[in-house]
């Protein structure tokens, strides 16, 4: 049997935006999923993740469609050379926390041990990229190489060639990760971002000016160790996708509630109307934020950010 890991990530700055060749900053975040790989009679998926409910069925067509996807790009016919694949470990399976590409991201990784590749990481990377496809549609890229490379990453997207810069920040940030319950579908909601943007240009190019502004400080502030400026400019982030239309109710109460608990700044993560939420906190109110959102009915969890990468077990 061969086994790897891939973390799960976390977008601090960029949601959408990314989509449009827009800088974004994501950081992997402690939690990862695991798969192993090993001979079989006939080719097998079991998937054993934690997930918030419903996740796993939801996603099931596309979970299929993306393995089909790595196996074409690795060049493996497991008509030829079955194998059960088996994915687990402690990420939940979620919107908004890359639960997709750490999934391909491991895949990729456990089948290149097993079959002998010897597939370097950027190739492995364009690989989890091409199974993220069978999730996103077209995908910005952002999540499988948060995943395949680990730390925090500053991300942008160009059709001839994606800009990866890892800022190789020794930073340790505590973050809250409040979840909706919802589960987001990320081909429809970008879909529909992409028909207001065309219906609006001229909002949408203001809203850009912006964003560009805000993620530039925000990686100088990353840089700095600022917190308090990192979590101001989370917040104001938060309210430009608002104004785009991908927040929600349950969204905008758990920004609600992690503000008046004494997080440093609050956000949406990920695709929005759904998903997650996460707040800064620093550590010492990271419990007081994590209880105020499970009083409030919604799931929580306390995490670091900026893990290694994916890797083989």
């Amino acid at each position: 049997m061969s086994k790897a890991s891939a973390p799960g990530k976390l977008i601090l700055f960029g949601e959408h935006f990314v989509v449009y060749g827009l800088p974004a900053i994501a950081t992997a975040i402690e939690a990862r999923t695991t798969v192993g790989v090993e001979k079989a009679d006939k080719y097998s998926l079991e998937d054993n993740r934690p997930e918030t409910p419903g996740y796993k069925t939801e996603k099931y067509g596309q979970q299929l469609d993306s393995i089909k996807r790595i196996f074409k790009a690795m060049r493996i016919n497991p008509d030829k050379t079955p194998v059960k694949i088996a994915l687990g470990g402690n990420l939940m399976a979620a919107s908004g926390i890359g639960a997709s590409a750490a999934s391909c991201s491991a895949i990729a990784a456990a089948l290149n041990d097993y079959f002998g590749l010897g597939l370097d990481k950027e190739t492995l990377n364009g690989i989890a990229y091409e199974g993220e496809k069978g999730y996103h549609g077209v995908p910005s890229g952002i999540d499988n190489s948060c995943s395949t490379f680990g730390g925090f990453i500053w991300f942008k997207k160009d059709q001839a060639n994606n800009t990866i810069t890892p800022l190789g920040l020794q930073l340790s940030l505590s973050i809250v990760i409040g979840n909706t319950g919802i589960t987001s579908n990320t081909t429809k909601i970008v879909g529909e971002v992409k028909q207001q943007k065309e219906a609006n240009p001229e909002k949408f190019n203001v809203i850009f000016d912006i964003y560009s502004s805000l993620v530039n400080d925000a990686r100088a502030a990353i840089e700095k160790k600022d917190l308090d400026g990192i979590g101001k400019l989370m917040n104001k982030n938060h309210g430009l996708l608002r104004e785009i239309g991908v927040s929600c109710k349950e969204i905008e109460e758990l920004v609600d509630i992690a503000l008046k608990n004494g997080a440093l700044g609050a956000k949406l993560t990920g695709t929005g109307r759904g998903g997650l939420v996460i707040a800064l906190v620093n550590e010492e109110d990271a419990r007081k934020v994590a209880t105020a959102f499970e009083r409030a009915g919604y799931r929580a969890e306390m995490t670091k950010i900026g893990a290694e990468g994916v890797r083989v077990e």
